[in-house]
């Protein structure tokens, strides 16, 4: 649902005084189409009936993205419109307590809670320790839709914003080992921004 959600946000003109061309324009602009509509509205309801959505479906949604020439930006909101999702997806309580407990107590709690969200809804195995964050995955529907690696970006988005979102981490989910590359797994590590106050 997020990578048609990202092709809607993507495609949906801007404010720029040209509106008498809007009409030409959804017209020819995949993510404003009835098409899309009506998926995202039926993952919708995937969602709350709790289905899953078959990995052979979910690998032909990344390889439409992936044809795209804007396919890295589709895949970085994309995965941060998932991140949010499995988010708001754990325990209210959960939620609430790793941004409101102070320190150290509230950043266990969300981290925990990423751990989980990140196996659950993305399928990757997040470790979060002392020396910062990491993750695995050994067959990410990135790999099995883009056999280059190119939409590896989805994941390295989702967990970045899930890591902001449950612990308040700001920096980037570096891909520092990619299938594609002939490695035995992706794996990402967290990279905090820094330099700035």
């Amino acid at each position: 649902m997020s990578l048609f959600e990202a092709l809607r946000n993507l495609d949906t003109p801007v404010e720029d005084g040209l509106e008498e061309l809007a009409g030409e324009i959804v017209a020819k602009r995949l993510g404003l189409s009835m098409t899309v509509a009506a998926q995202i509205d039926r993952y919708r309801m995937q969602v709350r009936k709790k289905e899953p959505v078959s990995v052979d479906e979910a690998v032909s949604v990344f390889r439409l993205a992936g044809r795209r020439p804007d396919a890295q930006l589709v895949f970085a909101d994309a995965g941060r419109r998932a991140a949010r999702y499995a988010a708001r997806s754990r325990p209210f309580l959960a939620r609430v307590a790793s941004r409101m407990v102070p320190g150290r107590l509230g950043r266990s709690i969300g981290a925990r809670a990423a751990v989980r969200a990140a196996r659950r809804s993305l399928g990757v195995d997040l470790v979060i320790g002392e020396s910062g964050a990491a993750a695995e995955a050994m067959k990410p529907l990135s790999i099995l839709a883009q056999g280059d690696g190119s939409a590896c970006t989805f994941y390295g988005s989702a967990l970045s914003e899930l890591l902001r979102v449950l612990t308040g981490f700001e920096g980037a989910m570096i891909h520092e080992r990619c299938r594609a590359r002939g490695d035995t797994a992706c794996r990402w590590r967290a990279t905090a921004v820094g330099g700035y106050e």
